[in-house]
């Protein structure tokens, strides 16, 4: 049974002080040394876009109800900074270096596609959600972008990209935008080959004893699962609804401790069919498990809608003699009826939130709601004391991704 009934989640929403700390005129900085940033660190645009999403998410009209005056004016001051390094960041040709110094110089490398995946996302979102001249803004970067997306090469690259062209039609659907001539089609395309490529991975990857997109679950796992789920609500493919569940149980099994806790993988040695690395828990992954929970709660309320009934028992291997082998074996897998459920899923999102404040291996809160930083991670000796940008960035996501527990809480108390 999980320790989340001895954890204390915080009655209202997180400050934003220790992002506010981290975040010069420039934009927000890479790395802190305890609560304090290490400016010889510079900067990132993977950092930038993350606290892009951050604020678009905060400053939504169902949480920014959630906000005080003076956080909702500065978060709206955070969003100028953030789409000014962005802006700042894009070359002519709608690629984003990623890598600049303290000195602002940008430093050598070559072209990241996580890095360009995240940061479409992050410019599409904000031109869906944020208002006046923040959104023409990432509107412009968007625009800037939008050829780029078809030469993304990279798993979770491909994954942002698709979660992105999701968006856009959704919200065009609705009516929060206009595309531009021609974009519609385009993103329908995008659409559906980033769906073939994603799940195309799970397939040739996948058997009975191993449901997954590559041969080990590393980094920013629940983006994959995420991505999926998302496009299902453009495209209804039963098929595509049924690999991001399956994929998200999957990874939901491999970071649940037995005392029924979450235990993000560790970046020690990741997780394999052979190992799991327990240590160096990064706050990243619960992130990223919060955001892939919500999403899979979501599609179920959709598939209801839409009659769909998905079926998690069979296996999408196109590898007869693997399944006949596997058979042979006994080796057959089933998903408990509850997983499926979407308050099972909403529940398991909140314990996300829980490991944050303390429902982990160790007992130990990782974040400080009074200013909202977090630690960059847990070992086996305790945290690592420094709070990062990432940290702060994925403490802060999982809280919004969790915020309607607080306004059940102001309803309750009217």
């Amino acid at each position: 049974m999980s320790a989340e009934q001895n954890v204390s989640l915080p009655g209202g929403a997180p400050s934003f002080r220790h992002l506010r700390r981290m975040t010069d005129d420039t934009g927000l900085l890479e790395h802190a040394l305890g609560r304090i940033p290490r400016r010889k660190e510079g900067y990132t645009t993977d950092d930038n876009a993350r606290a892009l999403w951050v604020v678009t998410e905060w400053l939504s009209p169902e949480r920014a109800k959630l906000l005080t005056p003076d956080d909702r004016q500065r978060l709206a001051s955070l969003a100028d900074i953030y789409l000014a390094f962005m802006l700042w960041c894009q070359r002519d040709d709608g690629w984003f270096h990623n890598n600049i110094a303290y000195d602002r110089t940008p430093e050598p490398e070559f072209v990241s596609y996580d890095c360009q995946g995240r940061s479409v996302w992050s410019c599409a979102d904000a031109w869906i959600r944020l208002h006046g001249q923040q959104r023409e803004t990432a509107f412009a970067l968007l625009r800037n972008a939008f050829d780029t997306i078809g030469r993304i090469d990279s798993l979770r690259g491909q994954a942002f990209a698709l979660a992105a062209c999701a968006h856009l039609l959704e919200a065009e659907d609705q009516e929060r935008i206009r595309l531009p001539q021609g974009w519609r089609d385009q993103l329908r395309a995008h659409v559906d080959r980033l769906e073939e490529a994603i799940v195309a991975a799970f397939l040739k990857t996948s058997d009975n004893a191993w449901r997954w997109f590559e041969p080990a679950m590393t980094y920013s796992n629940g983006v994959l699962p995420w991505s999926l789920l998302r496009a299902y609500r453009i495209t209804g493919r039963t098929k595509t609804l049924e690999i991001g569940l399956d994929s998200l149980f999957s990874l939901r099994k491999a970071m649940t401790a037995d005392g029924g806790w979450f235990r993000p993988i560790g970046n020690e040695k990741w997780h394999s069919r052979e190992a799991t690395s327990q240590w160096d828990q990064q706050p990243l992954e619960m992130f990223k498990l919060a955001l892939a929970l919500d999403e899979g709660a979501s599609a179920l309320e959709l598939a209801a809608k839409r009659g769909v009934s998905p079926d998690l028992s069979g296996l999408y291997r196109t590898d007869a003699a693997a399944m006949q082998t596997a058979a042979a074996k006994e080796d057959v897998r089933t998903q408990p009826e509850a997983a499926a459920s979407v308050e099972e899923l909403r529940q398991a999102r909140d314990r996300c939130l829980a490991w944050f404040h303390g429902d982990n291996d160790l007992r130990v809160p990782m974040a400080d709601p009074s200013d909202g930083s977090c630690f960059d991670g847990l070992r086996k000796s305790g945290p690592n004391i420094n709070c990062g940008a990432e940290a702060v960035i994925s403490y802060l996501m999982t809280e919004a991704l969790c915020s309607d527990r607080l306004s059940e809480n102001r309803q309750q108390a009217s």
